[in-house]
């Protein structure tokens, strides 16, 4: 049931960030009178119709649980592929005035249009000019509309972060994933923790085996402290790697001090048991085994700003943030694409993640769940407007892109360079395709869970 919980929290926080994300293009629609046919809460199928306002847009609910959307009236435009007796394709200009000066036009199988149909397609044609569409608005309405988003995930992560800046605020949870130089506030790197003194590094270093040899066939449990090889003190991760690869293919004396089986990682309550294992280095200098500094956290340790230093740190925190997110997707793609290893690449596989990745991490957390969800909030507005600024079809930044180079050649050459229609494909198989991509990786998440 806790996983269900949080499961339902997880969405809960993504759906009102991509709220408010979604909102500003629906608010910024109506600024420009663009027509909004629907505001819906998730993805399609549509399993309920909740009321129509005054301006006759629909808010629908849907059945999958990934995202908000708007519709706009850019996004029915409609196509045809009709021809003349000459077996010529028609622009929707020249159906339109054959259809005026009651011509006769032909479908791909050459049979004509009767004047019934002729009637329907001169109405759909006008809608596409229609001034309530918003390809059809100045390129400046155009971009507002679309890059609106920039400014409210901003605004969110803003206010938030000053917020806490100005309260007490621990941090969320330590990087030792995403390699970085940023001074990160809310998620530090170990070194940015151990020089605000958040953690206190201790001698050892922790174990977590891999079920492979050697680290099996010795013996070695999870959360195993290593305090000496041999006669040399294990102080830090330096002095552990360095003994291991000095000895490839060696039996090593490991002294431990091995937690008891209630033991929660970096918690003193929990008194140790010393043992002594014979661990044998493998001819790749390795055990087997993850392994992570034995540090201890300052459970009081908060950050607290004046007014006019936490708004500073807002901006600094917010722009770190942006700039953290672009390395994370640098490094995961940078893994998946060419690892220096087959294990690099499966660490980045196993670290794609959704939204529901918090039912593992809230359990961690250093803040309290609570300050930990707004803070999460903060962090995934900042990752949303990050996302869209990727060169993907289907997102704002492509479709902002789209539109500046018509705009572009419009002013150059007085025509479209892009094809509507092969836009609104591209868009489209690209819309679908990302949200298959959620699908999976939300089912891989919650099976993770399921089966932890």
């Amino acid at each position: 049931m806790e996983i269900i919980f949080w499961i339902i929290v997880a969405l809960l926080i993504f759906t009102v960030v991509v709220l408010i994300h979604e909102f500003w293009h629906f608010t910024s629609a109506r600024k420009f009178w663009v027509k909004v046919y629907e505001f819906g809460l998730w993805i399609p199928p549509k399993a309920k119709k909740l009321f129509t306002d005054k301006k006759w847009t629909e808010y629908t609910l849907n059945w999958v649980p990934l995202w908000w959307f708007v519709k706009m009236a850019w996004e029915n435009l409609a196509f045809f592929d009709l021809y003349n007796e000459k077996w010529e394709k028609l622009s929707d200009e020249e159906i339109e005035n054959k259809i005026r000066n009651n011509e006769d036009i032909y479908d791909k199988r050459w049979e004509k249009i009767p004047v019934s149909d002729k009637k329907e397609i001169k109405k759909i044609i006008e809608e596409n000019k229609s001034w309530e569409s918003l390809v059809n608005k100045t390129f400046y309405a155009q971009a507002t509309v679309i890059l609106a988003w920039v400014f409210m995930n901003f605004v969110l992560a803003i206010l938030i972060f000053s917020g806490l800046f100005m309260a007490w605020v621990k941090p969320i949870w330590i990087n030792t994933k995403i390699p970085t130089d940023l001074d990160v506030k809310m998620i530090p790197t170990f070194e940015q923790a151990k020089k605000d003194w958040l953690i206190i590094e201790k001698p050892g270093v922790f174990l977590s085996p891999l079920e492979t040899w050697p680290a099996v066939d010795a013996w070695i449990k999870l959360w195993d402290i290593v305090t000496k090889i041999w006669d040399k003190n294990i102080n830090n991760y330096e002095d552990f790697t360095n003994v291991i690869n000095n000895n490839p293919n060696k039996q090593l004396t490991f002294f431990l001090d091995r937690p008891n089986p209630d033991y929660k990682p970096w918690c003193e309550c929990i008194k140790s048991e010393p043992i002594e294992l014979k661990v044998t280095i493998n001819t790749e200098w390795k055990i087997n085994s993850y392994i992570s500094p034995n540090v201890e956290f300052d459970e009081n340790f908060e950050y607290k700003y004046w007014p006019i230093e936490a708004l500073k740190m807002w901006t600094k925190e917010t722009y770190n943030q942006s700039l953290l997110t672009f390395e994370a997707l640098w490094s995961l793609v940078r893994k998946l694409v060419s690892p220096e290893n087959e294990e690099e690449r499966q660490e980045a596989l196993k670290s794609v993640s959704w939204p529901i990745w918090v039912v593992n991490l809230v359990s961690k957390t250093l803040s309290q769940w609570a300050v930990f969800m707004i803070i999460l909030m903060a962090i995934i507005s900042i990752n949303l407007w990050v996302f869209n600024l990727l060169p993907i079809p289907a997102l704002d930044w492509w479709r902002f892109l789209f539109m500046t180079i018509d705009a572009i050649w419009k002013k150059l050459f007085k025509r479209k360079i892009v094809n509507a229609k092969f836009e609104m494909i591209t868009h489209l198989f690209f819309f679908f395709a990302l949200i298959l991509l959620w699908v999976l990786i939300a089912y891989k998440d919650i099976m993770q869970i399921i089966w932890s």
